[in-house]
C-alpha cells in the first residue's frame, strides 16, 4: 500500500540491519518446535501441510525432524523429504542428529531413499558446564567432529556443525572446536544460544569473534545462529544475528519450543518484510501461525505482536482522534500507520477503533463514519454515556440499538 506522501515517513532504524532473502530463515518448527512441552506431536499429513505453509512464506530451508530416534521418525522424514521433491519446492531438507554414528547412518538413509541432498545438521555440546555433567573430554569432542565428518563426506550429506551452547563456551575451547572444523574441511556452523542466555551485545561478540577466528585461517565458514526465549531476548538477538551476517538464522512458527520457546520465526519474517519493504508475503505468515496454532494447540496471546486478537485494536480517545484525521485525509497507508508499525493490511486485517470507558466523542464518530451514519450530537452522546458505564466495550449490535433509540 502505497501513500500519496513521501515526505512524512522517517525511521532512525538502519534499513540495511535486518534485511534478509527468505533463504536465510531455517524453520525448526518440525523438529526444536516439537519439543515444547504439552504440544501434540502432528500426524504425518499435518506435518506435509506444514511444509506446504514452510513453502507459501517463502521458506527455503528446514528442520523436519531427528530420524535417528526411531523407525518411525525415519519413516516420515523421509515422506516429508519425498513430498518437497515431489511438489518442487525449493526447501533444502535438514535434520538432526548427534555426532553419532547411528544419527549419521539414519539422515544418510533418508537422502538415499528420498533421492535427495539433504543437510545433517549435528549436533553435541562444548560448554565447560556440558563438559563437566556430560564427563566430555575436549579430546573427544574434537574427535567426535573428526569422525562425523568423515562419515558425512563418506556418505556425500552436507555436514552442519552445530555447538550447543556456544554462548556459554570459553574462547579457547572454540578456537579449538574451530581449527578442528577447519582441519575437516567443515563449511558450515551453528552457533547456539541452547537456554537463551545470550544478550544482543553477547550475540554480537560471539559472531564476530567466530568470523574473525575462520577468516584468519583463511577457512571461508557459513555461521548460523540458533536461540532460545528463556530471557525474551530470541528475537533481539535473532536480529542482530542477522545483522552480524549470519547465513541463516532458525526459528519456529510462534516462538514454539522447550521451556519458553525459540526465536519466533513470523516474527523475523514480519520484520524482515518491514526493513526490506515487501519481501515476505505476510498474509502467507499468517496462515501459517493460524495453521499451527490449531494443529500445535497452541494459544496466541490476545496482544501477541502482529498475530494477535487484539494489536490492532484501540480505544484511547488520542488515537482515535489521530486514525480519524488520517481516514478523512483519504490516505490509507496514513491510516494504517499513524498508530501502528506494522500495518494491518498487510495482514489482512485493519484498523479497529474500540468505544469504551477510555473513549472520546471521535472514538464514536469514527464507528459513525466508518458505518455509514452522520455525525448526530445527541447519538456521539448517548453512546459515549453507556460505554462509560460499561465494563467492556460495545459492540456493534450495542451501538447500532443506542442509535435506534435515539432516532
Amino acid at each position: 500500500m502505497e501513500s500519496a506522501r513521501k515526505d512524512i515517513w522517517f525511521t532512525w532504524n538502519a534499513p540495511r540491519s535486518t534485511v534478509a532473502p527468505a533463504g536465510i530463515f531455517f524453520d525448526e518448527t518440525l523438529r526444536d518446535g516439537l519439543q515444547a512441552a504439552n504440544i501434540p506431536i502432528p500426524t504425518l499429513e499435518q506435518k506435509l501441510r506444514i511444509v506446504e505453509h514452510m513453502a507459501r512464506c517463502g521458506i527455503r530451508c528446514a528442520d523436519l525432524g531427528f530420524p535417528g530416534s526411531s523407525a518411525h521418525a525415519r519413516h516420515e522424514c523421509t515422506e516429508l523429504a519425498r513430498h518437497i521433491v515431489a511438489s518442487g519446492h525449493p526447501i533444502v531438507p535438514g535434520y538432526a542428529g548427534r555426532t553419532h554414528p547411528a544419527d549419521i547412518a539414519a539422515i544418510s538413509a533418508v537422502a538415499q531413499d528420498a533421492g535427495t541432498a539433504v543437510d545433517a545438521y549435528l549436533f553435541i555440546g562444548v560448554s565447560p558446564i556440558r563438559q563437566y555433567v556430560e564427563d566430555w573430554s575436549l579430546a573427544r569432542i574434537l574427535g567426535n567432529i573428526r569422525d562425523s565428518a568423515a562419515a558425512c563426506a563418506r556418505d556425500g550429506i552436507e555436514f552442519v556443525l552445530v555447538l550447543e551452547d556456544t554462548v556459554r563456551c570459553t574462547p579457547d575451547v572454540l578456537r579449538q572446536v574451530y581449527d578442528t572444523a577447519v582441519d575437516v574441511g567443515v563449511r558450515r556452523v551453528t552457533l547456539c544460544d541452547t537456554v537463551g542466555a545470550a544478550t544482543p551485545d553477547g550475540t554480537r561478540a560471539l559472531i564476530r569473534f567466530s568470523a574473525a577466528h575462520f577468516a584468519g585461517r583463511g577457512h571461508p565458514v557459513g555461521l548460523e545462529w540458533h536461540g532460545h526465549n528463556d530471557r525474551g531476548l530470541a528475537l533481539a538477538n535473532s536480529l542482530t544475528a542477522l545483522e552480524a551476517g549470519c547465513v541463516r538464522v532458525h526459528g519456529t512458527i510462534l516462538g514454539v519450543g522447550e521451556r519458553a520457546g525459540n526465536a519466533s520465526l513470523d516474527q523475523l519474517l514480519l520484520n524482515s518484510h518491514l526493513y526490506a519493504h515487501g519481501t515476505h508475503d505476510l498474509m502467507a505468515v499468517r496462515e501459517y501461525c493460524e495453521y499451527a496454532a490449531g494443529v500445535l494447540d497452541v494459544d496466541v496471546p490476545e496482544n501477541y505482536p502482529a498475530m494477535g486478537r487484539d494489536v490492532f485494536k484501540t480505544s484511547a480517545g488520542v488515537h482515535a482522534t489521530a486514525i480519524l484525521k488520517a481516514h478523512e485525509k483519504g490516505d490509507a497507508a496514513v491510516k494504517d500507520s499513524v498508530y501502528s508499525a506494522v500495518p494491518a493490511s498487510l495482514l489482512g486485517r485493519q484498523q479497529e477503533v474500540l468505544i469504551d470507558s477510555s473513549s472520546g466523542a471521535n472514538n464514536v464518530r469514527y464507528w459513525l463514519t466508518t458505518n455509514g451514519f452522520a455525525h448526530d450530537t445527541e447519538v456521539i452522546r448517548k453512546v459515549l454515556e453507556t460505554a462509560k458505564a460499561d465494563r467492556n466495550p460495545l459492540d456493534d449490535e450495542r451501538i447500532r440499538s443506542i442509535i435506534a433509540g435515539v432516532n
